[in-house]
């Protein structure tokens, strides 16, 4: 059970979405990719250490279409892009609708944001399911706004994204808490004056919030 938080001040609520509010599953993703490969690639897309042509992609630097391009060397000859938009979508793994839920309690008395780094073939899958699974236009109605980094072009732990936040919300930092899943994040808000929470586990998120 984590500590539980000190609502105390905040008025304002930022969720990051992977492992936080949407389950995601990189061994799912590589193993669905191994299916259409010619070769090992699984560098690429690590966790840990993303190659740049991941993020640039989540900064908006690269096409949908160049993405594509880029990992059609490491597949089989024939692979259309369904194909790779659906292995790319497996790390989509599950949304859990009890968080969803609690997304819509908060907005009743804070304001909550979305802060993610994201692409636009994970966005158009995540709307996607939102829209034909709940009662829900896309991800962006579960918050006052959603800020993605492919649209913002940065992304965390580029102070310039916080920054941006900041500046279109109209937000106070120390009156805001911002909850993400990799430290560097949680750090880059930190030195910005944000109240942080780094979540090591994603099933700790609805205990963390029980005060609220």
């Amino acid at each position: 059970m984590p500590e539980p938080l000190d609502p105390t001040g905040i008025d304002t609520i930022i969720f990051d979405l992977g492992n936080v509010i949407i389950d995601i599953d990189y061994d799912v993703m590589i193993a669905a990719f191994r299916r259409i490969a010619a070769r090992d690639f699984s560098h690429l897309i690590s966790y840990t250490e993303q190659d740049d042509l991941f993020s640039g992609y989540e900064r908006g630097d690269v096409s949908s279409a160049e993405f594509r391009a880029a990992l059609r060397p490491y597949l089989r000859d024939g692979v259309t892009d369904a194909e790779i938009d659906t292995a790319w979508n497996a790390i989509l793994y599950h949304y859990p609708p009890d968080k969803l839920e609690r997304l819509t309690a908060l907005r009743a008395k804070y304001k909550v944001y979305a802060l993610s780094n994201i692409n636009d073939i994970h966005l158009t899958d995540i709307d996607r399911y939102i829209k034909a699974n709940f009662s829900a236009a896309d991800m962006r109605s579960y918050f006052h706004h959603a800020y993605y980094s492919h649209e913002l072009r940065t992304r965390k732990p580029e102070p310039a994204i916080y920054r941006a936040v900041i500046d279109h919300a109209g937000i106070d930092p120390q009156r805001t808490l911002f909850i993400d899943d990799k430290k560097e994040n949680t750090d880059a808000a930190a030195a910005l004056g944000f109240r942080v929470y780094h979540l090591t586990d994603r099933d700790t998120l609805l205990p963390l919030l029980a005060r609220f």
